[in-house]
Order: C-alpha cells, then sequence, then structure tokens
C-alpha cells in the first residue's frame, strides 16, 4: 500500500469513527433528554401534590375558612382569610394549569386539578369571591378557563355537606345494607 492509499485509508477510518461517535452522542444526548423530561414531569407533579397537602393543611389548622365557604355573613377577618386562602389555592390551579398547557402535566393529573377548581368554587361565598376579586388577580386566559368550567357547574355546598357529614352518609348506607 503506498503512502497516499495509506493516508485514504486512514482518513476513511476517522470518517467511520467520528459518524459512530456522532450516533453514540446522540443517543446518549436523546436518554438524557428523556430521563430529564420524566424528572420535570415528577417534580411538577410533586409541587401539586405538596400544594394539595398544604391546602388541606391549612384548612385542618384554620377550620374557620372552611365554614367561611358556606357561612351567610363573613367578619371582615372572614373575609380576609377566605379570599387569601382562596388566592392560594388558585394560584395552584393556576400552576397546574400553565404546566397542562406546556405538556409537563398530564391529563389525569389536569382533570383532577380542574375537579378542585369546581370543588372549590361551588360554594356561593367562594364563587363570589371569583367573580369580586379572585378574577382579577389571574392572566385573561386562565380567567377565561375558569369561567368556562364553571359555566354548567351550579353553586351549591355539596363539597362542604360531603366533608362535614360523611360518617352520617357512611351510617346511612350500612343502615341499609343491615336492614336488607
Amino acid at each position: 500500500m503506498t503512502l497516499m492509499e495509506t493516508a485514504q485509508f486512514l482518513g476513511n477510518l476517522s470518517d467511520i469513527v467520528g459518524a459512530i461517535v456522532i450516533v453514540i452522542t446522540l443517543i446518549y444526548l436523546s436518554v438524557q433528554i428523556r430521563q430529564n423530561t420524566n424528572a420535570l414531569h415528577a417534580q411538577s407533579r410533586q409541587s401539586l401534590v405538596a400544594a394539595g397537602q398544604a391546602e388541606c393543611f391549612a384548612a385542618l389548622q384554620h377550620p374557620e375558612v372552611f365554614f367561611a365557604q358556606v357561612k351567610p355573613d363573613l367578619t371582615p377577618e372572614e373575609h380576609m382569610k377566605l379570599s387569601f386562602w382562596l388566592a392560594a389555592v388558585m394560584r395552584a390551579r393556576e400552576f397546574a394549569w400553565l404546566q397542562y398547557r406546556s405538556g409537563v402535566v398530564d391529563e389525569v393529573q389536569w382533570r383532577t386539578e380542574a375537579m378542585v377548581i369546581q370543588a372549590i368554587l361551588e360554594s356561593s361565598n367562594c364563587r363570589t369571591w371569583w367573580q369580586s376579586v379572585g378574577r382579577s388577580l389571574f392572566p385573561a386566559e386562565f380567567v377565561k378557563f375558569v369561567d368556562e368550567l364553571m359555566r354548567d357547574h351550579p353553586v351549591g355546598n355539596e363539597l362542604h355537606r360531603s366533608i362535614t357529614g360523611w360518617t352520617k352518609t357512611a351510617q346511612l348506607g350500612a343502615g341499609d345494607a343491615a336492614g336488607q
């Protein structure tokens, strides 16, 4: 083999090795991106769960906020507490909505978050807060989404009744079963 043929052979060999290295690098980067995407999804889900837990613990520590959702005449202090609690609850749902729109939160998680919006804004005080105060705190697109979500959802106190009376419902069910 001549010197020129050897040089050409080595050049061709280096092209092949370079192409293999590029393919391996692309595969590695693809795996890394997939792992990072999965980590981002898990982190978003965890932050939504943490926000929901914080809301539950706040209601546990301050049950007057929960009862203010259905109380006919609120004191200024109750207005303030309920308003700030609702702002926090809806801010967490706005975060979930943004994550859903960007593809970070999946459909199942998002449907759960949307049901929370419906449950919270079901009571007349919370719905009044949304109409009079809450809508001004959020971006127009989110407000439009919430308004459409709530359009066919009636005002009521089902969440309040179910949370404050679930043992009665369970006892009725047990009594029905025992009577059969």
